[in-house]
């Protein structure tokens, strides 16, 4: 199914990427957050990237993950933010004035 929600964690020991697919919802955030904050547990992490460009869907609760991500990688002193944008990721970012997660 093409929508089914999938996570993959690549890169080293200071830079990560989790790389998101399909619909982040209710029943898919929590996954996601526990793959940030997996990342985050890493020793010598500066920096940690969430790929949203295989994202179907991204409803209010997959905002509120990756808004919870980026606290979470704030107080453990990592750089987050948001790459590659699907089309239906960037439009609810867009509006609720999120696309600066992206920078």
């Amino acid at each position: 199914m093409l929508d089914e929600f999938a996570v993959r964690v690549d890169g080293g020991a200071d830079e990560a990427t989790v790389a998101v697919s399909g619909v982040v919802d209710v029943d898919s955030g929590n996954r996601l957050f526990d793959a940030v904050a997996d990342v985050l547990a890493r020793d010598g992490l500066r920096r940690v990237v969430v790929d949203l460009g295989a994202v179907t869907l991204l409803d209010a609760a997959g905002v509120g993950v990756l808004l919870a991500a980026r606290n979470r990688a704030r107080t453990a002193g990592v750089r987050f933010r948001v790459g590659r944008l699907s089309e239906p990721a960037r439009d609810v970012l867009a509006v609720v004035g999120l696309l600066d997660l992206a920078n």
